[in-house]
């Protein structure tokens, strides 16, 4: 029998181990969860018009990066085409000043094919007429036959030189004039091309264009949605802080509206909603982009952010973290402001001694503190 319970209290063990191990693997996935959705949002922007006007300011400035990496982009391509009809215009007059060049001994040589011509015609002419009507009389008038042979043998070489040296000089005509037309081939082509990639160029200018000029309008389309944000953010300060200045004991904690009455409920970015852990987590998040977790209790921050890397001091900087270690879970509170005489001004959570409702978990704000009574996380700050 005892064998018997001992292995059911086991059994329990078990049992029991494994809920605790589903419900903390839950909250770390809730954790984790809630994290990547919250959004950080300037100082002083909780209302919902304050919101869709920054989030109107990210998209407009975003498309305004865009349209301008767009508009760099194609500048890069048009100077290229730009080179490229450079090279085809280089291209187009070397090919020009050879197909000049080449009708330059076109006509050359058609003037001596015309010379040669002119000379072989009147060589015949002249032959004819120094001829002899027939060979009797050719042979009467020589003084022997080897003196006909040599007289006809004198014509036909005459005869036949021009022949060939015209018949050169044609040959070489209507090579030049091949070579000229494959030129002239080449140049039609390098024009074309040309014209091809002038097109393409000054289609790429006006898209450089348009992208200058969406970009300039969504700047404009940023600049009026910030516009919007800043004069919602005064009107929050306004209801909450007549001294105007952001942040300066004015909450701008996301859960505000869920705190006291949801302290420690659950789990936002920092630690649980309504405490200490949370606000500073948030306000990392808001000024910094930092996002918080498993740093543990307040106490444990100083040592959790050397081990993040980030500076500890006892030397208090606008928008660090100061930390407690005393209690029994240290306290956290965000640094607002350094005054002239070396106090801080700090907003916290949690703490009922300065909350204006005087509950735990509610919000609170304190002016001209010593600085020597607390440590401080700069997070602007690193250590690698």
């Amino acid at each position: 029998m005892v064998r018997q319970k001992h292995k059911t209290i086991g059994l329990r063990s078990i049992f029991m181990f494994a809920v605790i191990g589903i419900v903390s693997a839950a909250s770390i996935f809730l954790t984790l969860e809630s994290e990547t959705d919250v959004k950080a949002y300037p100082a002083g922007c909780v209302s919902q018009a304050c919101r869709e006007a920054a989030d109107r300011a990210d998209a407009s400035e975003a498309a305004a990066r865009e349209a301008a990496n767009n508009a760099q982009t194609l500048e890069g391509e048009v100077a290229r085409l730009n080179s490229e009809i450079a090279a085809l215009e280089d291209e187009i007059s070397m090919n020009q000043a050879i197909a000049e060049d080449l009708s330059s001994q076109i006509t050359l040589n058609e003037n001596k094919l015309s010379l040669q011509q002119t000379a072989l015609a009147k060589l015949l002419v002249d032959l004819h007429f120094e001829d002899e009507p027939d060979a009797i009389t050719l042979l009467a008038s020589s003084s022997s036959l080897g003196d006909l042979a040599e007289r006809q043998s004198r014509q036909d070489t005459v005869k036949n030189q021009v022949a060939i040296s015209a018949e050169a000089i044609k040959t070489l005509k209507e090579e030049l004039e091949a070579q000229k037309a494959s030129v002239d081939a080449l140049i039609a082509s390098a024009e074309l091309s040309r014209t091809e990639v002038t097109n393409l160029r000054n289609q790429q200018q006006e898209l450089i264009t348009r992208y200058e000029n969406d970009s300039a309008a969504y700047e404009r389309d940023a600049a009026a949605a910030r516009e919007t944000m800043q004069q919602e953010i005064a009107a929050e300060i306004a209801k909450y802080n007549n001294s105007g200045v952001v942040g300066e004991g004015w909450n701008s904690y996301p859960w505000a509206d869920r705190c006291p009455q949801d302290n420690v409920g659950y789990i936002v970015v920092g630690g649980y909603v309504c405490q200490c852990t949370s606000y500073a987590g948030w306000k990392a998040q808001e000024f910094f982009g930092i996002y918080i977790s498993n740093w543990g209790n307040a106490k444990d921050w100083g040592t959790s952010a050397r081990r993040a890397g980030y500076v500890v001091d006892n030397n208090p900087t606008p928008h660090s973290i100061a930390y407690s270690t005393s209690g029994i879970y240290g306290h956290v509170m965000w640094v607002e402001s350094i005054n002239a005489n070396g106090t801080i001004n700090l907003t916290e959570y949690n703490n009922s001694a300065s909350s204006k409702s005087g509950l735990p978990g509610d919000f609170g704000a304190r002016y001209n503190v010593n600085p020597s009574m607390y440590s401080y996380i700069h997070l602007d700050q690193r250590l690698w």
